[in-house]
């Protein structure tokens, strides 16, 4: 149990016995340890002792024991004997009894001539939260030489109480035990974030824990370099999780940690094909400043056999295994309850002695999980665990070098299930084609054919899925704009209903299949590449909205919280029109009769409305999206009268300019707001929600108004 502060400062208090601050003016170490004990020596955890140490502090001798769970109000006494004959003999030999009731003053007893029991004052700090107690004496009363002796016994009322539990014969001058209790802390799906709602939430989000509590990575990160303890996390290094942490500024803590060798953070291949996601995963890493890694993650739990260690489900979560030249680490158990407010959890503190007691030399205990989860992400739970770890030196946490010399359990196959082939668009694509906007076609897919235990999720981005050979056109257009039509009404040469206007530096892709006619995608090529500017938000996620509102039977207006793209009027989104081309432009007629005009500009596009009515209509823009993912970058936007320009501050910048009614938002406008916890209360701004790096442009027009896009 963990009381308030208050309590135990009455507690203290009301007993006559010493107590002081809970913290040691110097912390505990190995070479302290004097002996390790068997637990459940006793059924009662007040009275099970774990470990003995002692050590000499300046003019004191001190003792500290570690049991097994400590409740605030003491339900044992302790007796230690400082012995200078051997334990056992007459009773009547020189040795000092310190008695430690529950209640009232320790007393202290010896027979010795030489030595004044009235001198020898025990010190006493008992310190539920992290279950030890320590006792301290002016050494210069004590015996010359002894064995130290504890014991314990629980209080129960009318009977004669006898020992539970002993540690005796211990030397003040002796060493530490051989062994220790190995342990790895392991965790996945550690960073979940498409949208700055989402990058709070998980970083440090109000009532988002299992228990509905607040929960996040912040308190693993904080805790692990507080309490110098090394992590794993499994998935932290893809494109979408670096860049979403380095929008909330903490890029300097997680290179700090790493640089400190408190992070593994193993080289991910978060989709398959594995080679692509891990290419994507090591740029990433290099673009925020992050390290490649010996270590892998394959989160389709598929073997790779190029990398010197794997995190690898293994049915046997105790030992280490070997396939190949290839070591691979256990995962623990998903759901286990392993961080409590109180420390460690009994089973956890149990499992540690027995490891720390085996004969196996490759037997470790692995902790952690899925942190979202996880009670370890837990504000309340994870201090109070990394604590009472860090202030048990008979327990051993892994780092990464640790866990590429440890002994290893068992032997597994060479070769596991095969690799998944890519999706047959991408699979075909002319490698020479490849440019930013490959990049872009492979993240897409990598994002929606992404490994995922909600099945209803995975059938949701299926829908998606098939914008990546949009931008694949896009990508063999910026190979040879010359070559590619300037019109086009089947440019994808697979679905059909998709219309391209292309010229030597502008290619804008038109969706007529259900969607209104949308400017799902718009591109922009000049002397350094290809640049994206406006792309469909499923492009970066899906299910954003509600799961109930989810309808999967509508293909892909199955997720209601998508913007298709550019100009998908809120009247008439899912309605096919008549398109008529040109030479110059494509015009397409609603069943209604109204009409939308698209034609490209010298350095943009123009978008041409007529009709009678009322029009209400979204722009989003995404800007060099692959800046975002890759390495650091700014963006910025500013608004004038009719016009809106957004862009990356080193990079270039979009005008959108109309006669109708405009406003704009963007994921960067909560980030005043970041430096701080998630507030449930507070009323974030609407670009809170978009994905990364999206900007949405917000329409209102009647009558006949044109929209102009173009690039400064």
């Amino acid at each position: 149990m963990r009381p308030l502060l208050l309590l135990l400062s009455v507690l203290c208090l009301l007993t006559i016995v010493s107590c002081v601050p809970a913290s040691d003016h110097r912390g505990w170490t190995y070479a302290d340890l004097r002996l390790l004990d068997p637990v459940d020596d006793t059924s009662t955890p007040s009275t099970d002792i774990l470990a003995v140490y002692t050590r000499t502090s300046g003019s004191d001798f001190e003792i500290r024991i570690d049991l097994l769970d400590i409740s605030l109000a003491p339900d044992y006494n302790l007796l230690i004997y400082l012995d200078p004959s051997p334990w056992g003999t007459d009773p009547d030999d020189w040795q000092v009894e310190i008695r430690i009731p529950l209640e009232g003053p320790a007393k202290v007893f010896t027979n010795n001539p030489n030595l004044d029991a009235h001198k020898i004052v025990p010190r006493l700090v008992r310190d539920p939260w992290l279950d030890t107690v320590v006792v301290r004496f002016n050494s210069y009363f004590l015996p010359r030489d002894f064995k130290v002796h504890v014991l314990t016994i629980r209080y129960l009322p009318d009977q004669i109480n006898t020992p539970d539990d002993m540690a005796v014969n211990i030397s003040p001058g002796g060493f530490p035990p051989t062994q220790r209790a190995p342990l790895a802390l392991v965790f996945w799906d550690v960073f979940p974030a498409a949208t700055p709602a989402q990058a709070l939430r998980r970083w440090d989000g109000a009532h988002t824990g299992p228990r509905g509590e607040r929960h996040g990575l912040k308190h693993i990160l904080d805790n692990a370099g507080r309490y110098g303890i090394p992590v794993a996390l499994l998935d932290l290094k893809t494109p979408a999780s670096l860049a979403a942490l380095d929008y909330l500024g903490t890029t300097p803590q997680i290179q700090s940690l790493t640089n400190r060798g408190l992070l593994i953070l193993p080289d991910v291949a978060f989709g398959e094909p594995a080679d692509v996601s891990l290419n994507f995963s090591r740029r990433a890493a290099a673009g925020f400043g992050l390290p490649a890694s010996q270590f892998v993650y394959n989160a389709s739990s598929r073997f790779q056999s190029a990398y010197l260690a794997q995190f690898f489900p293994l049915d046997d979560i105790s030992h280490l295994s070997l396939s190949g030249r290839t070591r691979l680490i256990p995962i623990p158990a998903a759901d286990a309850i392993q961080a409590t407010p109180d420390g460690l959890s009994l089973d956890v503190r149990r499992a540690l002695v027995a490891a720390a007691f085996t004969s196996d030399l490759s037997d470790l205990v692995v902790l952690g999980g899925d942190l979202p989860h996880s009670t370890w992400g837990n504000e309340n739970m994870a201090g109070p665990t990394f604590a009472w770890i860090a202030a048990h030196p008979w327990i051993q946490p892994l780092t990464g070098d640790d866990l590429m010399t440890f002994g290893i359990g068992t032997t597994q196959p060479s070769s596991f299930a095969t690799p998944i082939d890519a999706w047959v668009l991408l699979a075909d694509f002319e490698p020479e084609s490849n440019n930013t906007l490959t990049d872009l076609a492979w993240q897409t897919y990598l994002t929606l054919d992404g490994p995922s235990d909600d099945g209803t999720l995975r059938s949701l981005r299926g829908h998606y899925i098939g914008q990546v050979g949009s931008l694949l056109a896009a990508a063999s257009w910026a190979k040879d704009p010359s070559s590619y039509p300037s019109q086009d009404d089947d440019m994808n040469k697979y679905s059909g209903g998709e219309y391209s206007l292309s010229s030597q530096n502008l290619f804008a892709i038109i969706d007529n299949r259900e969607n209104g006619a949308v400017l799902t995608n718009f591109f922009y090529l000049d002397a350094a590449g290809p640049h994206q500017i406006i792309a469909p938000s499923s492009q970066f996620t899906v299910g954003l909205s509600d799961p109930s509102d989810w309808h999967l039977e509508l293909g892909e207006a199955a997720d209601p919280s998508v913007i298709p793209g550019a100009f998908s009027d809120d009247t008439a989104t899912w309605a096919v029109d008549q398109p008529t081309i040109t030479t110059e432009s494509i015009t397409f007629t609603s069943p209604e009769g109204s009409v939308k005009i698209y034609r490209l500009m010298e350095n943009g596009i123009e978008i041409i409305y007529r009709g009678s009515g009322s029009v209400n209509t979204r722009i989003p823009l995404a800007v060099d999206p692959q800046a975002f993912y890759f390495g650091p970058a700014e963006y910025t936007g500013s608004l004038s009268p009719g016009g809106w320009t957004w862009g990356q501050v080193n990079g270039i910048q979009v005008e959108v300019r109309s006669e109708a009614a405009l406003s704009a938002y963007s994921f960067t406008d909560s980030l005043p707001y970041l430096s701080r916890s998630e507030d449930p209360d507070r009323n974030y701004p609407p670009g809170h929600y978009l994905p990364f790096p999206l900007s949405v442009i917000n329409l209102q027009g009647s009558g006949n108004f044109k929209v102009q896009i173009s690039v400064k």
